[in-house]
């Protein structure tokens, strides 16, 4: 293992400790956001480069040398700035159990979240990304529900976990059964205040299943995707069953051989990395100036905005081609190097993890005046914690769903006169 490769898994160790002794503390969002890009751009390529899958395309395609050369500085640089930012701020995040206050609004919260999500895909186009943001408000009132000292309605937060796994069962797309499931353990763990080996053992068991999920995913997808009519959860039962009892030895359905690529993130950085600047010229900031202007600007008063999916940043930066109804970004720190090369990279990445503090550090001081803030965080963040997520997505959303759930607050307290932490203390 070379120093820079030992330097980025020493980093991933160090944000995995803090994650863990975080929980039950706080809400260690920032903490989640490092560890599953420390893990997708650091643990997998090195994973890949120890023992390549030999797939035609999901391969390294640089050295390991090179790669880690950029990615494992950049990372830690990363890495340094966030938790430098957030080591005291435990002394801003009020107490979680203040939402045990806010349960009629919770109910409400989740209703208007319900209802968003059954229009969803009647509205037009132009506000589909409104109504995708507002359909997720059910699970921040899920989320408020569960400090209720009333046990009927902390069953709501349960029903929609399985929800999501009955949603995602339907549509064979689990990764936002993944995400919403971490995310409700943090407050869950805020709750209960686990201990430590506590944690360590549902994290692994989470792992266990994340794993066998990954096995499975691709034979159940493409079944179902196929017109399968059948019971999808006997189904996938069925798949889990000969995934973890026969070992998968039903080889041709079960897909065992790609799970070290779905973790990988780094072969796309690599191949950014390959093609730039030998083949195309670094883009001085051009990706990351469509990205601030596409946050601040909406669709109609930016007609050429790039729309989500990556498609077109990912051709640009790798070469590669896609098709235009795969998703695939190309990840924050592989557009820094695209952008900006090896050297001023490193400081895009600092000045990223600089943003996202104050950004942080700036949600939180809202939190003592409307504690029902500390439920809508996950949301904010969706994109955010996805190390795959590339700049135009991360910011956009960011600051759009801030937008929507600040003007959801304003209007409750303006409209309906509702009463948050501020106004229930004086």
């Amino acid at each position: 293992m070379s120093l820079w490769s030992l330097v980025g898994v020493i980093a991933v160790c160090i944000v995995g400790v803090r994650f863990i002794m975080q929980l039950g503390k706080n809400i260690p969002m920032l903490e989640l956001m490092l560890l599953l890009a420390g893990l997708q751009w650091i643990i997998g390529p090195l994973i890949e480069y120890t023992s390549p899958s030999l797939h035609y395309k999901y391969y390294m395609y640089v050295p390991q040398q090179t790669y880690m050369a950029f990615i494992a500085p950049a990372y830690a640089i990363f890495v340094s700035v966030v938790l430098f930012g957030i080591r005291n701020y435990k002394t801003l995040l009020v107490p979680i159990t203040d939402l045990k206050t806010f349960k009629k609004y919770g109910i409400a919260v989740f209703l208007v979240g319900v209802f968003f999500d059954l229009i969803a895909s009647r509205l037009p186009g132009t506000l589909g990304f409104f109504a995708f943001i507002v359909a997720n408000f059910k699970f921040a009132g899920a989320l408020i529900l569960f400090f209720s000292e009333d046990p009927r309605l902390k069953k709501i937060f349960y029903g929609s976990l399985v929800y999501l796994f009955v949603s995602a069962l339907q549509h064979a797309l689990f990764h936002d059964l993944i995400l919403w499931t971490v995310f409700f353990y943090m407050f869950w763990a805020l709750k209960y205040k686990p201990s430590v080996r506590t944690i360590a053992l549902t994290l692994l068991v989470g792992a266990l299943s994340l794993t066998t999920l990954q096995t499975i995913k691709a034979a159940y997808r493409l079944q179902v995707w196929n017109g399968y009519d059948g019971n999808k959860l006997e189904l996938f039962a069925g798949l889990v069953v000969d995934a973890v009892l026969l070992h998968g030895a039903n080889a041709g359905e079960l897909d065992g051989e790609l799970n070290t690529v779905r973790l990988n993130q780094g072969w796309i950085i690599s191949a950014i990395m390959d093609e730039i600047p030998d083949r195309v010229a670094f883009l001085h900031g051009e990706t990351i100036r469509e990205a601030v202007s596409a946050s601040i600007l909406p669709r109609f008063l930016n007609p050429n905005k790039k729309k989500a999916g990556g498609q077109e940043n990912f051709r640009k930066f790798t070469g590669l081609n896609i098709g235009d109804n795969t998703s695939m970004g190309i990840s924050i720190i592989g557009e820094a190097y695209g952008n900006y090369g090896p050297s001023k990279g490193l400081v895009f990445m600092g000045f990223w993890g600089f943003f996202l503090v104050i950004f942080w550090r700036y949600l939180l001081k809202k939190t003592p005046k409307n504690s029902m803030l500390l439920a809508f965080i996950p949301i904010i963040f969706l994109q955010a914690v996805k190390a795959e997520t590339e700049l135009v997505v991360v910011l956009n959303h960011l600051v759009k769903s801030s937008i929507v759930v600040f003007l959801f607050f304003w209007g409750t307290k303006r409209f309906l006169n509702w009463k948050f932490t501020d106004d229930k203390n004086n």
